[in-house]
């Protein structure tokens, strides 16, 4: 006599349902490697605003400055913290440097980052700045626009000029040191770049 209670096995050839957490993992790593496909489901829900990680804004910003005081720096370092799209903090009073890396696709006021290292009592020396942006004109002189409503000016320069001829409307990597100007947002002084697309 069978029990009534007992699992059914399925028929020779044919394969049993997935657990549904296991059915969920597919369902995940199909959207992931297909994220265009219809239907598919977001691996990460909280992340649908979230610019991509190759979007137009600043990589990274680096201040130099007399970093003497190694528990000042931490402070530094705090206050440094709390700036809008600042991913990260690096602070290396040995190498007198601050490296800031930005949330992906956005950018940090230059201004701001110099004023939060002057009210922490250091003299910023030199910034240096690593965006990803597309060549435009702002004023009519070159720029790179980080954002639809954002774009830092260049220094007429001969790289400037060499970064305007070869990039085109493409997407570049420009690596420069800001300019900080006493009536205005400064403009980039082109150190180097490499056009990406």
């Amino acid at each position: 006599m069978e029990s009534a209670t007992r699992n059914p096995r399925p028929p020779v050839g044919s394969t049993a349902p997935a657990a549904p957490s296991a059915l969920a993992a597919l369902l995940l790593a199909l959207a992931a490697t297909n994220p265009g496909a219809t239907g598919a489901v977001s691996a990460n829900p909280g992340a649908a605003g979230a610019p991509p990680p190759n979007a137009p804004g600043m990589l990274r910003v680096t201040v130099e400055a007399e970093l003497s005081c190694p528990s000042c720096a931490q402070g530094l370092e705090r206050r440094l913290g709390r700036l809008a799209h600042v991913a990260g903090v690096e602070v290396r009073p040995a190498d007198g440097r601050i490296i800031l890396t930005v949330e992906p696709g956005r950018r940090l006021e230059l201004v701001a980052v110099r004023d939060a290292v002057r009210n922490a009592g250091f003299v910023p020396d030199r910034m240096a700045v690593i965006a990803l942006g597309r060549l435009t004109h702002a004023d009519g002189a070159p720029a790179l626009a980080l954002s639809p409503d954002f774009a830092l000016p260049l220094a007429p320069t001969a790289r400037a000029a060499a970064l305007t001829a070869e990039a085109g409307s493409r997407l570049a990597q420009v690596s420069g040191h800001w300019d900080a100007a006493p009536d205005g947002p400064g403009r980039l002084l082109v150190d180097s770049f490499e056009v990406v697309r």
